[in-house]
């Protein structure tokens, strides 16, 4: 590596950053060019870490002066998990002890593989009986997120690592553990990593009891906020030493270091505790010494406190003795902070040394990344060569080229003759096209006339004589059912005022208008250009009753053949509506007295049903039509009963029917024997008819059909 080549570890903890820039050179010498170290303004969160931690450290490299882009990266204790599992010694070649090392370190992750990052590493005991299976695993999310915060400050991480793997590499090139037990106890901010070194043995615990256990507990005690209890802390915090000491003048003091002593002697039951699995487990030797580090073991009296409680001496581990100091460096500032420093020191171990715990759990996209800069000597000669057979394919192509665009240029004069050719056949097919939708265009409109025609020839066609009509008003909406009030009808041979009368909704007084309250005033939808759906007529309109006679009611109408609209209209057949029971005419005395003397006929024999054909039936059916016809009463019942039955209309009662009739003129029928009476002779109607199915009309109106508010082509008007 060249002399003055820098790597810059960075140790990302829970609750602050630490940096170190370290300059190598000759004779595995190791130096201190700059450090750094700064707490975060905001907790940390899933969230929110790579953000926090990429303005931190942007922050941190431009105050500080560091210059090094590649970059050690050491995370949280409290991030990883670190499981220990025991194989023996067997004779098993290299490749087998492999597999069964990374089927142990598997079978201790509690999480699916795909989602971590796990790395191991064999620790031979030196009693040769087995083989110790240290393994780490941590998040993909978590390496992903700082390994990203990281590079966008524009580092390049090469290494990352756990803390207390490299807390415990850099104890022991300190010389901590090689001939007797000791056991580092690493204070942080959440967790607290407890280490024992012991030759060539490891063992390591997390537990979660540190300095923010602290200031829970102090704002739980005095009711504040966490920030308050940090200060507090801070400023009046030591470990109180309990028995015969005094206490000090400040209640608060006093407070705040009898919280410290309980939290601590939490901390120092489970060391106690881990002493005793590493003597069982590990089979390792009873620590005699305690090295503190970390941030929070610095409160006052913290080394006293363990010292008294496990009987052992205590210090404070100093990892800066193997590290040169450079000029650069502000002794006094660091003697200050140099407890918090152990993992950096053990980062830039990794780089230099050989260490004897060595984790990697860089991403593998990131290791992707570093084996192609590894290759990239042999992509550039690879690179070259394709250029060259870019370049040799390229005059290839470009003498290919010339002889193509010479081609091209001599097949130029019949392309320019065929396209013209083109252009003279497809101008025709496009004029043609358009005749023929035009054609089917005026087809259709004609078609549209032809319906309307054969519409108001079928109404005339069922039209009685002596009934005539007013007015035809198509209707725009959808028709609703109607349902009458009363309606009576005449019975031949019988008049009077009343019995004459039919009322179809409400009555009006018999001074009003002839056609008052028949129609009313709206906007005329007829006057807009375009296609206008029709679902029915209203027809208005006058009828005579004929005079009653003693011979006959019957009237004559003028229906001529059925009509045949195949071809005009698409419509489904029907049959007639049922007839309603014949009314049985009151009998006079003297029919009476002549039916009494006579005897009854037997009635004939039904005879057996025949089967009738399809014709036969169409012309039953119109029989019984004209039966109806003939047999109604009022011109205008037999109007609707005819309209009912014709194919175009709706046979629905209550969408085919009268919906107003009213008197206009009654005579008396003195001259018949019927003293006091009188029998209406001229009525006025208005009814509804609804198609059987809708039609649509494409209204052109003219300037002079706006002027008089008409449309499509003269509908609405007086028909005679």
């Amino acid at each position: 590596m060249a002399k003055d080549e820098r790597i810059l570890a960075i140790d990302i903890g829970a609750t602050s950053i630490k940096l170190c820039e370290f300059e190598y050179g000759k004779g595995n010498s190791i130096n201190l060019a700059l450090f750094a170290h700064r707490e975060y303004e905001e907790e940390l969160s899933e969230g929110t870490r790579m953000n926090v931690v990429a303005g931190l450290l942007r922050q941190m490299l431009a105050e500080g002066g560091f210059r090094a882009r590649k970059a050690l990266l050491s995370l949280s204790g409290q991030s990883s998990l670190m499981r220990f599992s025991r194989l023996p010694v067997v004779n098993y070649d290299k490749k087998s002890i492999k597999q069964l090392a990374e089927f142990e370190a598997t079978s201790n992750i509690p999480f699916p593989i795909k989602e971590v990052i796990w790395d191991y590493q064999l620790i031979v005991s030196p009693e040769a009986d087995h083989i110790d299976v240290l393994s780490v695993v941590i998040k993909n999310d978590i390496v992903e997120q700082f390994t990203n915060a990281v590079m966008q400050v524009g580092l390049d991480p090469i290494l990352v690592d756990v803390a207390p793997a490299a807390c415990f590499n850099a104890a022991r090139a300190n010389g901590l553990g090689t001939d007797e037990c000791v056991i580092i106890v690493n204070i942080g901010g959440r967790s607290t990593n407890l280490l024992f070194a012991e030759g060539d043995r490891f063992f390591a615990r997390n537990i979660p009891t540190a300095g923010h256990s602290i200031t829970q507990m102090i704002a739980k005690e005095f009711g504040i906020g966490l920030p308050e209890a940090e200060e507090l802390k801070r400023r009046h915090g030591f470990v109180a030493l309990g028995g015969a000491y005094a206490e000090p003048e400040s209640e608060t003091a006093a407070a705040v270091s009898k919280i410290i002593r309980t939290v601590m002697a939490r901390l120092h039951g489970e060391i106690s505790r881990s002493i005793n699995v590493y003597r069982a487990q590990q089979k390792g030797s009873k620590p005699v010494k305690m090295y503190l580090t970390g941030g929070s073991s610095i409160l006052h009296y913290c080394d006293r406190f363990f010292e008294e409680k496990l009987g052992i001496p205590v210090e404070y581990f100093n990892p800066f003795t193997i590290v040169n100091l450079l000029p650069t460096v502000d002794r006094e500032r660091l003697g200050e902070v140099a407890h918090m420093f152990s993992e950096t020191i053990g980062l830039g171990l990794r780089y230099q040394s050989q260490c004897p715990i060595e984790f990697s759990l860089v991403p593998a996209a990131i290791q992707r990344q570093q084996n192609l800069t590894k290759k990239k000597p042999a992509f550039i000669i690879a690179g070259l060569t394709i250029l060259l057979t870019l370049g040799v394919f390229w005059f290839s192509t470009s003498e290919t080229k010339k002889l193509v665009e010479q081609a091209n240029y001599q097949m130029k004069d019949p392309h320019e003759k065929l396209e013209k050719a083109e252009k003279m056949v497809k101008t025709p097919d496009a004029s043609a096209a358009s005749k023929v939708g035009q054609y089917n265009a005026l087809g259709e409109v004609i078609l549209q006339r032809a319906r309307w025609s054969s519409i108001y020839n079928e109404i005339y066609r069922l039209k009685p004589n002596n009934l005539w009509i007013n007015s035809i008003t198509p209707i725009l909406t959808d028709i609703n059912p109607y349902e009458p009030e009363t309606v009576e009808l005449p019975v031949a041979g019988e008049g009077g005022g009343e019995d004459g009368m039919m009322s179809m909704g409400s009555p009006a007084d018999s001074g009003s208008d002839m056609f008052s309250g028949m129609e009313g005033e709206s906007s005329n939808p007829l006057m807009a250009e375009g296609p206008l759906p029709i679902s029915g007529l209203e027809i208005v309109g006058t009828c005579v009753q004929p005079y009653p006679s003693p011979r006959s009611m019957a009237w004559s109408a003028t229906m001529g053949d059925m009509v045949d609209f195949d071809g005009i209209f698409q419509l489904e057949a029907k049959s007639a509506p049922a007839e309603e029971p014949a009314e049985t005419p009151e009998k006079t005395e003297e029919a009476a007295a002549s039916d009494d003397g006579e005897e009854k006929a037997e009635a004939p024999a039904p005879e057996e049903p025949k089967e009738l054909s399809p014709e036969d039936i169409k012309k039953a059916e119109y029989a019984a039509l004209r039966k109806k016809i003939a047999s109604a009463q009022s011109p205008e019942l037999a109007f609707e009963a005819a309209l009912r039955m014709s194919p175009l209309f709706d046979a629905d009662p209550a969408m085919t029917v009268i919906t107003m009739n009213r008197e206009l003129y009654a005579y008396p029928q003195e001259r018949f024997g019927r003293i006091g009476k009188k029998v209406a002779r001229a009525r006025a109607f208005k009814m509804q008819v609804k198609f059987a199915t809708s039609l649509e009309v494409y209204n052109i109106p003219s300037a002079s059909m706006l002027q008089r508010g008409m449309g499509m082509d003269g509908m609405m008007g007086s028909p005679n």
